[in-house]
Order: C-alpha cells, then structure tokens, then sequence
C-alpha cells in the first residue's frame, strides 16, 4: 500500500477539448483514511489494498463457526438417517464450492461489492433490491446467531436474557468496525484456534460422558417427514437456502488478490473451505444429536446442552463460534445497507455508522422475540438469493464467452448502465416468485424442489434473455468520453474526483456531463444531476 503524500499528481492532456484528467499513481492519503473505516464499500477496491491469501483466509473463516452448521446437520439426520443427510452435505460442498470458486475469482478481478456487480444485471436501481436483501440477511443471521450467544450466557450466569442480547450486541460492534483489512481478519486470526480446540474439545467430552455409539454413522430417520425426492435431495436443498454465502464470498473475495485466484478459489472460498463448514460441522453435529440427550434439536438446544456439559468451556467455545461469525454478519450488513442507502436515498452515511445501526437493530429484535417471522422471511428470500445466483453464473459465464477481460467485463457505473436492465429484473422476479409460491404451498414438493427450480429457472430465463440480445445488455448507454480510454492502466492510474476532490483508481471514474464533462468518482456518480445529465446526453436503447 502506497501513499501519494509526497508524489504530486500530473495532468493528462486534454482529448478532444475535455477537462484534462488530474492523474496520480498511488493511493490518495484521505482515500486510504475513508477505506480503513468504509472498506472501499461504495468504490471499486484497488490492487493495493487486496489481503494476501492467508490473510484472507483468516478473514473468511468466519462464516465456518456458524452453529447452524451444526444444527441443521443434525437436525436433517434425524428426519433422512445418517447416510442420506452426509450424502447430501457433500453434494452441498461441491455445490457451494463450485459456486464460490467462480464468484470469488470474479469479485476479485473487478473489485465489486455485490450491490456495484448487481448493477451489471438488473441495472442501477435494480441492484437496490440485492442490497437490501443482502443487508437484511445479513441483520437476521446476526439476530440468530447473537441470540445463541446470549442463551449460552444464560445458561451458565444466568440473569435475564435482554441483558445477555445487549452485551453480545455492544461486544461485536466494535470488532467489525475496521472492516476485513482492519479488524475482521485480526480478530478471527485469535478466534479460529479457540473454535477448532472447542470443536474437537466437544466432541470429545461428549464421548467420555456419554460413550461411543457406532451405531450413529448408520442411524435411520427418527422423525420422517414425507418428501418428494431422495433423503439427499432433501438435505440438499436445505443447504441451498444458505446461497447467501455465495454473496457473502463475493463481498470478501473483492478484498482478495487476483493472483491468488487458485489458492483462494479452490481453498479460501471452496471446496476446502465448505469441506470443513459443511461436511466437518454437519458430521459433528448428527455425532452429538446422537450422543447428547437434548431438550430440542435446535441452535439454542444444543448450545444449552453443550454448556451444561462443559461449563465455562463450553461457554468459552460458544463465545468464539459466533462472535466469529457476527463479525461476517455485521460486515455484510453494514456494507450493503450502507450502499443501498447512499445510492437509492442519497443518504451517505459511513459504513461504521451502519454498523452501529445494524447493531441497535438486532439488539430490537432479539428483544421482540420474533425468530418465527425472521425464519419464514429467510425461508422467502432464499428463493430470491438462489434466483441471483443463477443469473450471475450466467452473466460471468456470457463474458469469458464473449472473451471479455473479468477485470472490466461488468459495467457497473451509474452513467453506463441502464437505470433499469428489464431483462434481468423480469429473469429475476419470475424465478423468485416460482421459488417463493411453492414455499409458501409447505407441500413435499416445495421442501425438495421450490430452490432447485428457481435456481435452474433463473439460468434457463437469463440464458434465453442473452441470447436473444445477442449477448448485448440492453439500455447501456453508449457514451463517448471514457476515462478509461485516457489512461495507461485503468488499476495503477488513479483519477482525481472533481466533486470529493479524491483520487480512485480509473476503472471506475466516468466523465461528468453537468459539469464540462470532468471526471466524477463511482459515488458522487449516483447524484441526480449527473443521472440526469447522463441521460439528456445520451438517449437510452
């Protein structure tokens, strides 16, 4: 990471009678002051500022101690046996790592949060409803995942448990305000040694308490439900209501280096990663529903049961697995509202601000106590996240068709993309609303196929819609004057804003119509006067 302190930017010469663009080749020092608190979420994140693959890791690592990893394993074994429900976690892994591979080297090339890569498909204002979908996950996972904590509490100090719920609120907050460089990836680097030695340390205690039942690797279905499909089938589609960490990948993986795609794809994002989470967890889970007797089969049960037989280790253990990963849920949710707010409501709050505002809502509805409604809520928006999925696996998928370079194939500036892609929207909404009327049905059929069908609903309508226009998003507008047509490299130049007065790198400045055409930052590009402008310049297809 570099500092322009002491290196005075140039001039490049004016093109065709246009303001000249006011150049540098390091990082702006108030740039790097906003980014160790805002993590780049309303830019595009520079070369400099990426994590090296370790570090990255650690950052990422989070999202592995959810107990619902845990729970959920646990719980689909006793409805398909043991065997059916490990054969469906490791069609998840393959699954969930596939996915992440791809969408992580993606975020890496070009540096996008999802709420800027949305942009490329749905359009600059249909790219507010994955940010508020992402955020929103983001706050309810938080919700789950805080209030676990506070029942671990509970149950060892006792007390009543709004207290324990504000606590656990006031102890994340503060760890996730530096963002991934800053915070996330120092405070997991403590906290996964904690969860590995807790999670072994778990099992094993449960062991000697209990004893050893080999019987558990082929335990059949204790309370069958009638499904339409195979037990696998079943287990699989549950995972497949967790596609937010596809999304969750994509705005950490933004902070990864491109030259450590394979590292990162295969191992920080994929099938290593989601080895561990989803069939490591999801054993040791269906291992201890057999082995611990447990008041109820869920995260605050088995929390209970793990506390009252380990104590204040077990406490301990509670305490690493979910501050870890709060940290993700708080980050994601702070970034994405932070976005939505700044671009639909012209509200430019900085992302530390939503983290404390994310954390005054969670701590409410922890209180509220309403975990059914936010259940039913993520049950619904899982068929919207799997349907976005499935569009952007197209949309990557079209652009090394068309032999694009990933590091600008997604166009995601406000004055080049339509106000409104209708193509994406209309793929978007017809899958989610086919996912979301057969959850709503609870039939057998809508447990095993309701996100199968969107997932492969929104490719099938996304590959028909690129195909029809010829692979051509429609309603780009097709401006002259492009900053990144004036530069040497678009990610080593630097451009400076002529409304914030910083310094971004090129691939992502535009040229101002309102204003003698200067060059305009990513973010001060949302105002209205420069849409409007944008469109008096150039009527849209």
């Amino acid at each position: 990471m570099t500092s322009d302190a002491d290196t005075p930017a140039s001039l490049q010469p004016p093109t065709s009678g246009l303001p000249p663009l006011e150049l540098s080749r390091t990082d702006d020092p108030e740039v790097l002051a906003e980014a160790a608190r805002d993590d780049y979420s309303l830019h595009v994140v520079p070369r400099s500022w990426r994590l090296r693959a370790p570090k990255m890791a650690l950052a990422w690592s989070a999202l592995m101690s959810a107990m619902f990893w845990v729970v959920v394993a646990a719980g689909a074994s006793l409805v398909v046996g043991t065997v059916q429900a490990l054969v469906g976690l490791a069609a998840a892994v393959v699954v969930h790592g596939t996915l992440c591979l791809v969408m992580s080297r993606t975020a890496a090339d070009s540096g996008q949060t999802v709420g800027l890569f949305s942009r490329a498909m749905f359009g600059y204002r249909g790219a507010a409803i994955a940010t508020l979908a992402l955020g929103l996950t983001g706050t309810w996972f938080a919700v789950f995942e805080g209030s676990v904590l506070a029942v671990a509490a509970q149950a060892e100090f006792g007390g009543p448990v709004w207290i324990w719920y504000l606590v656990v609120t006031l102890v994340c907050i503060p760890l996730v305000i530096g963002g991934v460089r800053q915070a996330i990836e120092k405070v997991n680097a403590w906290l996964l040694p904690v969860f590995a030695a807790g999670l072994v340390l778990t099992v094993v205690w449960a062991t000697v308490v209990h004893g050893y039942d080999g019987s558990w690797l082929t335990a059949p279905p204790s309370t069958p439900t009638t499904m339409a499909g195979p037990g696998w089938l079943y287990v699989f589609a549950i995972y497949m209501g967790v596609f937010s960490n596809v999304l969750y990948s994509f705005d950490f993986a933004r902070m990864g280096r491109p030259q450590d795609h394979r590292v990162n794809g295969l191992h920080t994002f994929g099938y290593t990663f989601y080895f561990f989470t989803i069939l490591v967890n999801g054993a040791v889970g269906i291992y201890l529903v057999h082995t611990i007797p447990l008041a109820e089969v869920s995260e605050s049960g088995l929390v209970v049961g793990i506390v009252q037989m380990m104590g204040l280790l077990g406490v301990v253990f509670i305490v690493a697995t979910q501050l870890k990963i709060n940290t993700a849920n708080f980050y994601v949710a702070s970034t994405n509202f932070q976005g939505l707010f700044s671009r639909t409501f012209n509200l430019t709050l900085s992302r530390t601000t939503w983290v404390f505002i994310v954390g005054a809502l969670s701590f409410a509805v922890m209180t509220l106590n309403i975990f059914t409604f936010i259940n039913t809520w993520l049950s619904y928006q899982g068929a919207v996240l799997v349907a976005w999925v499935g569009i952007a696996l197209v949309t990557v998928a079209d652009a090394r068709r068309r032999g694009r370079a990933q590091d600008v194939a997604f166009e995601f500036r406000p004055g080049r993309v339509p106000r409104v892609d209708v193509a994406g929207v209309l793929a978007w909404v017809i899958a989610s609303g086919v996912g979301i009327t057969l959850i709503a049905t609870g039939s057998a059929i809508a447990s095993t196929w309701a996100l199968v069908g969107t997932f492969v609903l929104a490719v099938v309508i996304a590959a028909v819609g690129k195909a029809l226009r010829h692979g051509r998003p429609t309603g780009i507008a097709t401006r002259p004057h492009d900053p990144r047509d004036e530069v040497d490299d678009v990610w080593t130049d630097r451009v400076r804003c002529h409304v914030c007065h910083r310094s971004y790198v090129a691939v992502e400045m535009d040229r101002d119509p309102a204003h003698d055409h200067a060059a305009i930052c990513a973010a001060c590009a949302t105002s209205t006067a420069f849409l409007d402008a944008v469109a008096a310049e150039t009527p849209r297809a």
